[in-house]
């Protein structure tokens, strides 16, 4: 196999950089190059400083209009300024009869990052941010990236013949840095693509017709599942493995991960099966490990929950299908409250109860419908008890509303002479010829 190995290219490549790294005009040129980029990046500050003093000297100078236009020029600022150091680094090299090669080299790729930003700035712009940012740093910048490098490679060496450079055989297929490089790529831009069109089909579909989001979510994830298993397949095919080689790896693997592959493809099928019986949504209450959770994404392996301290769980699908869970937004939003109240036996029942519902139709968020109720619950050892029912439709307002009512009933007895006992124990001394004493 190592014999048909060939590192000659890339060592060639190598040496070509450090002999070309070694000319002293290069060496100039990087530095001015460097210097330009320190230029553009001084500049930007100052600008931003002067914007910044306008603002708060003019905190309403800029319209609706004027404000998308400004931060399209926020994004264009520093390739801007960058270009215009650069333009005045090659008339100063030129004026001195100095190669200008890279500076010119680096100017087309400032126009390209120039066209780049200004892009990026319309999106901001026009589109809601968090989703322009998301496709930002997963799409749109690797694919920037990815141009930048192949232009300073294609600058620096042929890229024919490093491509067709051979890292490794698998059986009797040549691994080159060229398929290596296609396959990696088309299938980081496949599942970017396939993102980007699920998100658009599902908001032309839940916002222009009556389909259910969680049908329509699960029926998108599905069918990318199912399309980035076959770039998948396709990308094998461009490496060199037929499906003979494909099965020969595969079926060395399948025996040690098999056991693995339970749980995954457990989860995979619960949240197909969430998805198309909707059982759960995006912002209903669920209870998970006993603590009440705002249900925030639900994806194909796991569902993202979040507590009420702004704390985020992962949680495997297969848990939800497997085990009780207890949801306070199924049919619909509203739950009950039980809260527990312990008055002195010198009390009317009557009178108790008419106060605690007083209170709790003062309160703005107990709902009239259904309405409260007082239950009677018993006689304790040192009070009567009773029990105030309250309706809530929103289970965030559960403590808070708790909080206030048990306020509003402690003012409410305070004013109306009603005691709320504490355990009390009697201690009777008693003497006898012995000085003893017993406890009762």
């Amino acid at each position: 196999m190592f014999n048909e190995l060939n590192f000659a290219p890339l060592y060639d490549f190598f040496t070509k950089i450090l002999i070309f790294l070694d000319r002293p005009s290069v060496r100039l040129q990087l530095l001015a190059i460097l210097l330009a980029i320190l230029l553009g990046w001084f500049l930007k500050k100052v600008l931003e400083s002067r914007i910044e003093k306008l603002q708060l000297q003019f905190p309403n100078y800029l319209e609706p209009h004027a404000k998308r236009l400004f931060i399209i020029l926020n994004y264009v600022k520093f390739p801007l300024l960058g270009l215009m150091a650069l333009w005045i680094t090659r008339q100063l090299l030129l004026s001195q009869g100095l190669l200008i090669g890279l500076i010119t080299k680096a100017e087309t790729l400032f126009w390209a990052w120039l066209f780049y930003r200004f892009f990026l700035g319309i999106l901001y712009a026009v589109f809601d941010q968090s989703a322009v940012r998301r496709y930002h740093y997963r799409l749109y910048a690797p694919l920037f990236t990815l141009y930048v490098i192949i232009q300073i490679l294609s600058y620096l060496t042929n890229l024919d013949s490093l491509k067709g450079v051979i890292l490794t055989s698998f059986f009797t297929n040549a691994l080159t840095i060229g398929s290596l490089f296609n396959a990696i790529i088309g299938l980081y831009l496949w599942v970017g693509v396939l993102s980007g069109t699920q998100d658009l089909i599902y908001l032309l579909l839940t916002k222009r017709t009556k389909a259910q989001p969680a049908v329509v979510e699960a029926a998108l994830t599905s069918s990318r599942y199912i399309l980035i298993i076959l770039g998948i397949i396709v990308v094998l095919g461009q490496l060199g493995l037929n499906p003979t080689t494909v099965a020969a790896i595969t079926g060395g693997l399948s025996v040690g991960i098999g056991f693995s592959l339970q749980e995954i493809m457990g989860n995979f099928i619960s949240g197909i099966l969430l998805f198309f019986e909707g059982a759960l949504k995006p912002g209903d209450f669920v209870e998970v490990d006993g603590e009440i959770t705002v249900v925030k994404r639900v994806s194909i392996r796991a569902t993202t929950v979040q507590t009420f301290n702004h704390v985020e769980k992962i949680v495997p699908n297969q848990k939800f299908l497997t085990s009780s869970v207890v949801t306070y937004t199924g049919s619909d939003r509203i739950s009950r409250y039980l809260i527990p109240v312990g008055v002195s036996y010198n009390s009317e029942p009557e009178q108790v109860i008419e106060i605690l519902l007083k209170v709790a139709k003062e309160h703005p968020d107990v709902l009239k419908k259904p309405k409260p109720v007082v239950f009677f619950i018993g006689f304790g050892d040192s009070s009567i008890n009773f029990e105030l029912s309250v309706w809530l439709d929103n289970p965030i307002t559960r403590k808070r509303v708790t909080s206030e009512l048990n306020q509003a009933i402690w003012q409410a007895f305070a004013h109306n002479n009603i005691e709320i006992p504490f355990p009390q124990r009697d201690l009777h001394i008693r003497s006898n010829d012995n000085n003893s004493f017993s406890q009762g």
